[in-house]
């Protein structure tokens, strides 16, 4: 049976203006990171709810906000409530937006300076804890026979998982949002390689996406690690059509062994991380999944590699942003006295000299 409302024009481009109207907020939703829009419900929420002021806001408001939590939230935590406090003005289209008075301006900076502390970093996870961790996860999957078993499906995925996030520095929300299509295998070449292409990233503000390219490695090989989780997780069976699909990569695992099209809920890869650290015999303790940001990056550096490289690889544009994922092993006067150790020099430096400057 026909419905009248098909011939009717006026239903017929209602229809369509609504369906325009639906994908029009789908693509707005998609222009914005998770992450900062979770963040911007947070601030609103708080200073909201449990702060009791009122939006829009007053430059004095938002002052008796900032004095109110200092020392109680953390000034990282702070700044960014400010900003989008300050955001949420912006958008709402209000000409005034106390984010940009002197007054809270003013108060920021003595927020910083009399609370201000060294921001509590994950340690780096150096390349021996991602081998340790990997040949952990390649016992289980040797010690399980059944394809099908559900912790031997996990250990492959993990281990694929753990190179990806490792060699790229990939951040929680990039990990998971890689699609199998974004996945792309150069066999044939003289040096294998892959392509990984993010659609999205924290620093990719146009949402151009990213594609990034790795050789094959040795060790602890991301590309074969990868391949052999597609294998596993399709079983053999219609590979070409799993790898065009838009299908995340990385999904949940059930207890029986049955692999979801639906990827790992981010609030639980920090867990997953810290669990595989602890069965590989590692204390977890001070790591966190931004552990093998750190750690890339340092072992990017140690090995010869230049701060500009390193920024082109991870994806920064801040030089002080990178600057804060090194430790201590790449400070300059460390740098120095490794150069002289690697001349002998150093040794014949016995008479240390003061810095002079040309007034002396």
């Amino acid at each position: 049976m026909t419905d009248r409302r098909d011939d009717d024009p006026t239903f017929v481009g209602r229809s369509a203006e609504l369906d325009l109207l639906a994908k029009e907020a789908t693509i707005l939703d998609a222009s914005e990171n998770d992450n900062t829009n979770r963040a911007l419900e947070n601030a609103v929420k708080h200073f909201t709810k449990v702060f009791g002021g009122r939006l829009p806001c007053t430059d004095e408001d938002l002052k008796n906000y900032l004095v109110m939590y200092a020392g109680k939230l953390s000034v990282a935590t702070l700044e960014q409530r400010r900003v989008l406090i300050g955001r949420w003005h912006k958008e709402n289209g209000f000409e005034h937006n106390p984010n940009d008075s002197e007054l809270v301006r003013k108060i920021m900076r003595g927020i910083r300076r009399k609370f201000g502390k060294k921001p509590k970093q994950a340690k780096p996870a150096p390349l021996r804890v991602i081998e340790k961790v990997c040949s952990h996860l390649d016992e289980v999957q040797e010690s399980i026979k059944d394809e099908k078993n559900s912790q031997k499906l996990r250990a492959i995925r993990d281990k694929a998982m753990l190179l990806t996030a490792f060699w790229f520095g990939l951040r929680s929300d990039e990990l998971i949002n890689i699609r199998a299509c974004d996945i792309k295998f150069h066999w044939d070449g003289d040096t294998p390689y892959f392509e990984l292409f993010l659609p999205k990233s924290k620093t990719d503000r146009d949402g151009q996406g990213t594609t990034k390219k790795l050789d094959s490695l040795p060790n602890l090989c991301p590309m074969r690690a990868i391949r052999d989780w597609i294998e596993a997780r399709c079983r053999g069976v219609d590979v070409k059509s799993f790898r065009e699909s838009e299908v995340p990569l990385f999904a949940k695992v059930s207890r029986w062994g049955d692999v979801s099209e639906t990827h790992i809920h981010p609030n639980s890869i920090n867990k997953l991380f810290k669990g595989l650290l602890e069965s590989g015999g590692v204390d977890p303790e001070e790591y966190s999944t931004h552990s093998m940001r750190r750690g890339v990056a340092n072992w990017i550096i140690d090995s010869g590699a230049s701060v500009a490289e390193l920024k082109e690889w991870i994806g920064w544009r801040d030089t002080r942003t990178a600057m804060r994922y090194l430790d201590g092993k790449s400070s300059l006067p460390s740098k120095i006295i490794e150069r002289k150790l690697q001349t002998g020099s150093l040794l014949s430096d016995t008479n240390p000299r003061r810095l002079s400057s040309p007034e002396d």
